[in-house]
């Protein structure tokens, strides 16, 4: 009986084994497939605004766009990142590779509070994307941009 039991568990581990080797191929073909690539985001509440933080170390602000989408209360941040041609072309080796390049794309649900969205603004620092959207009767908010 010991030795049909062990037998059991072992087909039953094989087909479990063979399961999760489908999935990981499947997962693995999925993003392989995927034209872009999604930042990181940080989505806060303060007293008198919504902040929204994008990570995108590396892009270049003239291509990233920041739009409001009304019907579904969300905020679109899309650009590009692109890999330095020269770096690419001198190299020999890879041992690893992480940071992702290409087009990226995010649609963030913004939290259901009233929000002064005629007054959104975005500002870039340090890698980041912070966009400010200030709530429905606050007080205006003058920002000034520094590079640091």
């Amino acid at each position: 009986m010991a030795g049909r039991e062990s037998d059991e568990l072992f087909w039953q581990g094989a087909g479990d084994l063979a399961k999760l080797s489908e999935e990981l191929n499947n997962s693995k073909l999925r993003v392989a497939a995927k034209r872009v690539w999604e930042p990181h985001i940080d989505l806060t509440e303060e007293t008198e605004r919504i902040v929204l933080k994008a990570e995108i170390a590396g892009v270049s602000t003239a291509g990233v766009d920041v739009i409001y989408i009304q019907e579904r209360n969300s905020v679109m941040i899309r650009g590009r990142r692109d890999e330095d041609v020269d770096s690419e072309q001198a190299r020999v080796g890879v041992y690893q590779l992480e940071i992702l390049y290409g087009e990226f794309e995010r649609e963030v649900k913004l939290p259901n509070v009233e929000l002064n969205t005629s007054e959104m603004r975005a500002i870039f620092r340090h890698g980041l994307l912070i966009v400010l959207i200030p709530k429905a009767g606050a007080r205006t908010i003058k920002l000034v941009v520094r590079e640091n």
